[in-house]
């Protein structure tokens, strides 16, 4: 479903937006050569050196503009973001100069008003979010760059891609299902005693407050559950993509009451969690064919919500803050 301002689109412009909002993945090739340079950039922004994360941030920029085969792009990271009534400004995308420069990624790195270094993740987004600009003029060729469900898909897929793709920071299976025993009280942890009007707060326009983040985990667990019964039942199903914006404007989540979500969550990990542990290993292995990653196994799905979780955490606590 389109995004509101799309009544106010050209024709044309519509026609740009729905070309957009059809793509939702951008696959790297070799994305875990990446990863070293991702690491890279996260120590040079815990440095609060500007210069050192303009560096690692142009790295980064170069590569990725390689990985993706679209021209380079020049990389400018200042301090304190500009902001005003409607907000702070994170990042920057503009395109070739008339001189014949590349096209100018523009980033800040600390907090309008208290002058903190951003979060980590949130610089990433932002790198990301502003290379899927340019991604949309010169590899999808679009015209123009909207900001579509389709848009935020592909800078989801390579945030993925490039940090904790289906929880490959994780070692063991057994290092995955001791995240997913845990979840259930780390959201306990980091709600409990917060007013409802912080819970439902947004930190912006596209993302969700922290009980929509509740609301999210408590169905995407009754999905994952499905899935791995109708895995059990059938040979090589396949899953239609879900869709969590629809389900939160759809399920109405910001008049849903937090602790009620949190506590059918962990009623649903309960049953998941007694579901994996009394499987035999030789099950583990039965799959189904996902509508954007391919096959996945029992097992990958495990790591796949292992990330889940440590993602939406991670958003969540952030929301808490007001923090995209």
């Amino acid at each position: 479903m389109p995004f509101a301002y799309f009544e106010r689109l050209t024709r044309r412009q519509q026609a740009i937006y729905l070309q957009s909002d059809a793509i939702a993945t951008l696959p790297l090739r070799h994305p875990e050569r990446l990863r070293p340079l991702v690491t890279e950039l996260g120590r040079a922004l815990d440095s609060g050196d500007r210069r050192l994360t303009e560096s690692a941030t142009q790295l980064l920029a170069t590569a990725l503009a390689r990985a993706l085969g679209v021209p380079p792009v020049r990389v400018k990271v200042l301090a304190a973001r500009p902001h005003a009534r409607w907000g702070e400004l994170h990042g920057l995308y503009e395109t070739a100069g008339r001189r014949g420069e590349p096209p100018l990624i523009t980033l800040w790195m600390r907090t309008a008003r208290q002058k903190r270094v951003v979060a980590f993740r949130t610089y990433l987004r932002t790198l990301l979010h502003e290379v899927g600009h340019h991604v949309d003029y010169t590899l999808l060729r679009l015209g123009d760059s909207f900001h579509t469900q389709g848009f935020y898909q592909r800078e989801s897929h390579l945030f993925h891609q490039l940090v904790t793709d289906g929880g490959t920071s994780m070692a063991s299976i057994e290092e995955q299902l001791a995240r997913m025993a845990r979840t259930a009280d780390d959201f306990a942890a980091a709600i409990t005693g917060v007013p409802d009007v912080v819970l439902s707060r947004r930190p912006d326009e596209k993302n969700w407050s922290a009980k929509e983040v509740v609301c999210h985990v408590r169905d995407t667990e009754e999905s994952f559950m499905a899935r791995f019964q109708t895995i059990m039942a059938m040979d090589e199903p396949r899953f239609l993509p879900v869709e969590p914006d629809r389900w939160a404007a759809d399920r109405q989540y910001l008049r849903n009451d937090a602790a009620e979500a949190l506590e059918t969550f962990r009623a649903r990990r309960d049953e998941s969690l007694k579901f994996l542990l009394g499987l035999p290993p030789d099950q583990w292995e039965r799959g189904g064919i996902h509508a954007t990653r391919g096959r996945m196994t029992i097992k990958d799905f495990v790591a796949l919500i292992a990330w889940h979780d440590d993602n939406h955490l991670d958003q969540l606590e952030r929301a808490l803050k007001g923090q995209p």
